[in-house]
């Protein structure tokens, strides 16, 4: 019976320096975003206003651009470090020769990453 006892206390132990030792995976996480120009996201027109997005902080992916609980767009990006934190939270555009715009960039107060859409 000691012996069980024992061994159940080794297990328990490895499995928990194991689990330790295991890096966190990326978080799911909602952000506050201002659009602050009538432009597109993911191809897909969006007026300005304030919305939510929902991306996997740190790693490339798709992002989901929320307006309440509606989805308005999707779109794909990367990830883009910064020299240093970001001193205000910001959206990027570029304009389209039609005179449209198009979301490029969205950095966020304090992070030390940007999202880089394409």
């Amino acid at each position: 019976m000691r012996r069980w006892i024992i061994s159940i206390a080794v297990a328990f132990g490895l499995f928990t320096v194991v689990a330790g030792a295991t890096p966190a995976s990326a978080q799911e996480v909602v952000r506050s975003v201002t659009i602050t120009r009538d432009s597109k996201i993911g191809g897909k027109p969006v007026t300005k206003g304030g919305y939510e997005i929902k991306f996997v902080e740190g790693k490339d992916g798709e992002l989901v651009l929320l307006k309440g609980k509606t989805e308005v767009s999707k779109a794909s990006y990367k990830v883009s470090k910064l020299n240093q934190p970001a001193a205000n939270s910001a959206v990027a555009y570029t304009e389209n020769s039609d005179g449209s715009f198009v979301v490029k960039r969205i950095e966020f107060k304090g992070k030390t990453e940007a999202i880089v859409l394409e």
